[in-house]
């Protein structure tokens, strides 16, 4: 009977084992993760240059039917710069620690819908929400084409001044940048690339929610910038997945949190 159980037991550990083993090849490796993450960090550049030229092409202001009950309050404003950047990289660095294959499908995602993004923007000149403009500085608001530089693009490139507010030409002050809304869709994104027991999926909407009421409260976008994100967003990530160029979900690790 004990030379039964034990057998039993072994059986069991080397079952647990062998699952346990799998998972960890089905996971891609920190070279596909780095990747990748290039491969984003240019589609953001994309992104980021077309933006800046949507600056020197003034469009109007938009009514919008928030905006008219809602009194904005820019004095949160730093929450859409100084709290969202930071907090979207250490999850992404948190996704590439403890979940490799969802970290992957995020930067593939990612930078699918940047180029996207940028794209949208230059296409359409959406001039920026009243409270916006009122505090945005005047070199963003006076820029031309002729003003464009090479350091100038250094700093939209590798906005490195949004973590202290920056300056009158950083990319902390992109007025035009606005359909559909970055904020939004990145940090929708981490919902979509997790599943909804994982742990993460609670702490991600929680960030999520608390983005999107400041961009709401300080009139940082239009209502259809938001609104717009989710189904772009949602529609690229199924687009990606119906053709099988996202990874599938590994089987979980209960003994890992």
């Amino acid at each position: 009977m004990a030379a039964i159980n034990l057998h039993g037991t072994l059986t069991i550990l080397k079952n647990h084992s062998r699952q346990t083993d799998n998972s960890s090849l089905l996971e891609p490796g920190a070279g596909k993760i780095l990747f990748w993450a290039v491969l984003h960090y240019l589609a953001y550049i994309f992104m980021q240059t077309l933006a800046l030229f949507a600056e020197t092409r003034r469009g109007p202001a938009l009514p919008d039917l928030i905006h008219e009950w809602i009194v904005p309050n820019r004095h949160f404003d730093w929450m859409n710069s100084i709290l969202w950047l930071p907090l979207l990289l250490f999850f992404i660095l948190l996704l590439a620690l403890r979940r490799r294959s969802a970290c992957v499908n995020y930067l593939r995602i990612g930078a699918v819908v940047s180029l996207a993004r940028g794209i949208f923007i230059v296409l359409t000149s959406l001039g920026p929400p009243h409270a916006v403009k009122s505090s945005a500085p005047g070199l963003m608001l006076s820029l031309t084409a002729h003003d464009i530089s090479f350091p100038l693009l250094l700093r939209q490139w590798f906005p490195l001044d949004v973590f202290y507010g920056g300056s009158g030409l950083s990319a902390a002050y992109l007025t035009q940048d606005l359909f559909f809304s970055g904020h939004t869709a990145t940090t929708f994104l981490l919902l979509l690339v997790v599943k909804k027991k994982d742990p993460f999926f609670a702490l991600f909407l929680i960030y999520h929610v608390v983005t999107v009421c400041g961009l709401i409260f300080t009139h940082e976008h239009y209502s259809i910038d938001i609104l717009g994100a989710y189904f772009i967003v949602y529609a690229i990530r199924s687009f990606l997945k119906s053709r099988e160029w996202l990874i599938p979900d590994p089987p979980r690790d209960p003994h890992r949190g």
